[in-house]
């Protein structure tokens, strides 16, 4: 079993000490000419914004002896959730180790501004290999076992004992939407056409089958256990929301559940690097405004679920998620997604035809119907006022539902 690292690694704002954050920070403090500078004091608090299932994420604020204008005021800590529940869940995914991989691997010179990565530590995890086997056992267990699994997941994926920190840059004075309130046209456009940036930026590119972190997929590792959790909650949830999961709509909840393996490896195509969890909470904004469509003033955070794929996970998750319901929806997201698609083409990308985009979009939609199933049934916490996030958020996908199912591969 992996040893965990003989140093102190704080897990909370209470464990943090002025030692760990001036060692922590001495390689920030020698960038800027003032390597002796040790922090004698900083204060914590919330961060501003933002309401997550998956970590801790705390604002700390420095008092530098010497005070130097060039050392950081501020800056986000996080850590892991802790909600032994969510984190047994998320670490099941890969979320932490993912966060790290992408800002040890591609923070510098990505092609969206990202906040700059200060320090990170983390205790050694399992072998890629060992993980992989279990994944695959996994998948082929029987279907009661599978239900079983889906039951009491949230007893069996138990968190381990690994410690994770990191430190970031922080951005002062952004803005952000939380899933409870609608983005303006402008910043969605900001964040499409960021999106397409990097997506063309790493088009087919060799270093999405790189292991780390691109071994961890787009949708889930496991489709099958998936499919015994939706049979084991499906039932419940429906009765908890009969004004949003009618018939029409699980028809689509339970024709995704009966092609989950097989739509899970369509969306895992490796084209393009993907943010993997493009909410509008996970995008800041910075000044007056959005900036140009283009991506300025936007700032992207939250790595915990970058992978590879398809392009329109990362659309399709966005534009469910901040497209309000009503009668318009659908032709919103038609309209969007084409805005999208015509950034992808600008930036290069000319091997990706409209009308399978379209049809992938729709893919998305049907796994996040499927998959906020399993969120209203599994997750502790992710509140919004009296609304959790699943509510919110299948409420608005329902209204951008197709007409019929999409194609699991390539149309035409």
């Amino acid at each position: 079993m992996p040893r965990r690292l003989p140093v102190h690694i704080p897990q909370t704002a209470d464990e943090l000490t002025t030692g760990w954050l001036t060692e922590a920070l001495r390689g920030s403090a020698s960038d800027v000419g003032v390597p002796d500078a040790e922090v004698i004091a900083f204060k914590t608090g919330e961060p501003g914004a933002g309401v997550g299932f998956s970590g801790l994420t705390v604002r700390v604020d420095l008092t530098w002896e010497p005070a130097d204008p060039a050392l950081p005021e501020t800056v986000l800590a996080k850590f892991p959730t802790d909600i032994a529940n969510n984190r047994g869940l998320v670490e099941s995914e890969g979320t932490y180790d993912r966060e790290f991989d992408f800002y040890e691997r591609f923070s510098e010179g990505f092609p969206t501004r990202i906040p700059r990565l200060l320090y990170a530590v983390r205790d050694p995890g399992r072998a890629w290999s060992s993980m992989d086997r279990q994944f695959r056992i996994l998948n082929r267990v029987p279907d009661w076992v599978a239900r079983l699994i889906g039951r009491y997941s949230h007893k069996m994926v138990r968190p381990t004992k690994r410690r994770f920190a990191m430190l970031l840059e922080y951005v002062d004075g952004a803005r952000v939407t939380p899933l409870d309130e609608i983005p303006p046209e402008a910043d969605l456009q900001a964040i499409l056409g960021a999106q397409a940036l990097f997506h063309a930026h790493w088009w087919w590119s060799p270093v999405l089958h790189d292991e780390a972190p691109f071994a961890w997929r787009t949708c889930s590792q496991v489709p099958h256990i998936l499919n015994g959790g939706y049979a084991v909650h499906r039932d419940p949830v429906v009765a908890q929301y009969p004004q949003y999961l009618t018939p029409t709509v699980m028809r689509f909840a339970d024709w995704v559940d009966a092609n989950l393996t097989a739509v899970v490896d369509h969306l895992n195509d490796k084209m393009a690097f993907l943010h993997g969890d493009a909410r509008s909470d996970n995008m800041l904004f910075t000044g007056s405004d959005s900036g140009e469509a283009s991506g300025g003033g936007l700032v992207l955070i939250d790595f915990g679920m970058v992978s590879s794929g398809r392009p329109a996970w990362d659309v399709g998750y966005l534009l469910s998620s901040t497209i309000p319901p009503g009668p318009s929806a659908r032709s919103e997201l038609v309209r969007l997604s084409a805005d999208y698609h015509a950034r992808l083409v600008a930036a290069g990308v000319t091997d990706h035809p409209l009308e399978q985009f379209h049809n992938d979009v729709d893919l998305c939609l049907c796994v996040q119907i499927h998959r906020m199933i399993l969120t209203a049934a599994i997750f502790v916490g992710e509140g919004y006022g009296d609304a959790t996030l699943a509510e919110l958020w299948m409420q608005k996908i329902i209204d951008q539902l197709p007409e019929e199912f999409p194609v699991v591969g390539q149309v035409g």
